[in-house]
């Protein structure tokens, strides 16, 4: 019989922090396990880590390859391991299927998303190439002595599967297992997910990821599963109706009416949980013979993660078969991004009686834009320096009045017709600067019998006909400061209005004679530039005042 040969494609690095952890050498030493006359090779692109990969298991140098086309060029194995980062798992997968290899074992998660999982499948099913995916706890003694009990009735029905992670982990790099396992114990997928996640643009092996998240899976015969990713906690527990049964590795505790009990594996139960895994996967290679790892259930562990993003972006439960093939916090962190003047966003703001609207306007601005604007004091005189490399000027501030050098930079940036948008605040800055009133078109008017601003929830709606920037027409905002009897100092060109129950007040307008300037009224608070509509508005107007600028 001749010599099996198995691939590990991706020997990785052996070192510290989340990223760090070589599993490449896990599936080396499975190999081994599984077939201790397997002839063993590696593909990695850093000569270091494949150097270590080949001393670690004594092979010689034909044996590594630094990349897969030289792999391939050599000898097609019989199996493969895909140990690389998530971004290569499906190429890399659906390269080994379109080359005739018998089987592969896919690390987690499987893909970056949905579409590349069905890629994958499709792929080995075309070429008849057994495809696992590496949630070898399900060979683990202790998980199988658990799932055992759990079905021979020890703690009752109705059950309740709680998974934690901790350490500050994502579910796509560690929560998938925990997903897998409740799968596992429960016999299938769940029916839905709902999820909520705390996500603030991390990525981790090279996509994005959450900070941490709380999951809800709803299964079938009322057994439900709940998972929490990132604060301190470790493990899993299941309730029943009858008591619960705790995972401690190597032991499984039972609590339950006939008082607590500790189960373990016998001597000589553990082995290599990646060997057993690839036993399996030699043994069923060209043939129909289930796989307690195969695609068919393992997949549904990077399903569950997908679905439970989508139901974070959602805010909606979501049902499993998934049909959302793309990767949901991809989408969230390459949000549409506007088009302004070539140079910088510069914001002229104080921080208006404590408001936050100042550190609002930064946050929708950056995430508009994708930069953090340049941040001015608006105590501060304004130069011409500060604005270098400025492309849109936007204030936000209540400033009483604006010395000399502020007054000539801002006239000066004007009056060359770069776009210049005053937001909320901006329209009670500097009452004793009669132009700047006049480029504001309508300004607060301060002292007895002058302006107001009831605080109301209210309603946008867009009223000039040429105004069709913006993805809504009508768009309804919490409760803000609305202007009301404002000074009108000059002629204008409404675009938004706002009602609320005391009327219909202007909220948005363009200067009738300065088309480079624009105003956005609606902004008091922080809270408020977190609500879409209102950052769509702003970009509308940044746009439009930039589209006359010469």
């Amino acid at each position: 019989m001749a010599t099996r040969t198995a691939v590990v494609i991706g020997c990785g690095k052996r070192g510290e922090g989340k990223v760090g952890w070589a599993i490449g050498h896990a599936h080396g030493v499975g190999w081994l396990a599984a077939d201790p006359n397997i002839r063993l090779l590696g593909v990695d692109l850093s000569p270091e880590n494949l150097a270590a990969f080949g001393e670690r298991f004594k092979l010689p140098k034909e044996n590594l390859f630094s990349s897969t086309d030289a792999l391939y060029a050599a000898l097609t194995p019989d199996f493969v391991s895909v140990c690389t980062w998530p971004g290569l798992h499906a190429p890399m997968t659906i390269e080994a299927a379109k080359r005739g290899v018998k089987g592969v074992v896919c690390e987690k998660p499987m893909a970056l998303n949905a579409g590349q999982m069905k890629q994958m499948t499709e792929a080995c099913a075309a070429s008849g190439t057994r495809l696992t995916v590496a949630h070898q706890r399900r060979y683990n003694p202790t998980f199988a002595m658990a799932r055992k009990l759990l079905h021979e009735g020890a703690i009752g029905d109705g059950w309740v599967f709680e998974g934690r992670v901790g350490d500050d982990w994502d579910v796509l790099s560690w929560t998938v297992h925990w997903f897998d396992m409740a799968n596992f114990f429960f016999d299938g997928k769940p029916q839905w997910v709902l999820a909520g996640a705390d996500h603030t643009g991390e990525r981790r092996y090279g996509h994005a990821v959450e900070n941490a998240s709380t999951i809800f899976a709803q299964y079938d015969h009322d057994r439900q599963a709940i998972f929490v990713t990132g604060p301190a906690g470790y493990g899993i527990t299941v309730r029943g109706s009858k008591g619960l049964i705790r995972i401690a590795e190597p032991a499984v505790h039972v609590y339950n009416e006939s008082g607590y009990h500790v189960h373990q594996p016998g001597a000589g139960a553990f082995e290599d949980d990646y060997g057993r895994l690839m036993k399996e996967l030699i043994a069923a290679a060209g043939s129909d013979k289930p796989i307690l790892c195969g695609v068919e259930n393992c997949a549904a562990g990077t399903e569950i993660a997908y679905a439970a993003h989508e139901s974070a972006r959602t805010m909606r439960k979501v049902s499993l078969p998934l049909d959302t093939l793309f990767a949901p916090l991809e989408i969230v962190q390459q949000q549409p991004r506007i088009t302004l003047p070539a140079g910088k966003v510069a914001l002229l703001a104080d921080e208006h009686f404590g408001s936050g609207g100042r550190e609002g306007i930064v946050e929708a601005l950056t995430s508009l834009t994708g930069e953090v604007p340049v941040q001015l004091d608006a105590r501060q005189p304004v130069t011409e320096a500060a604005l270098a490399g400025v492309g849109l000027l936007v204030m936000y501030h209540t400033q009483s009045d604006a010395d000399d050098a502020t007054r000539s930079t801002i006239k000066q940036w004007v009056d060359s017709g770069r776009p210049l948008l005053l937001l909320h605040a901006a329209l009670g800055a500097w009452p004793k600067w009669e132009e700047y009133g006049q480029w504001a078109g309508r300004v607060w008017a301060w002292g007895e019998n002058g302006s107001e601003h009831p605080h109301e929830p209210s309603e946008l709606a867009v009223t000039d006909g040429q105004f069709t920037r913006l993805a809504w027409q009508r768009a309804k905002l919490p409760v803000d400061e609305v202007f009301i009897k404002l000074a009108q100092r000059a002629p204008v060109r409404d675009v938004i209005q706002v009602t609320i129950p005391q009327g219909t007040f202007p909220a948005a307008w363009i200067s009738a004679t300065k088309s480079n300037v624009g105003v956005w009224v609606p902004g008091h608070r922080r809270d408020l530039w977190r609500v879409p509509a209102m950052r769509q508005g702003l970009a509308t107007m940044a746009q439009a005042i930039s589209s006359v600028a010469r």
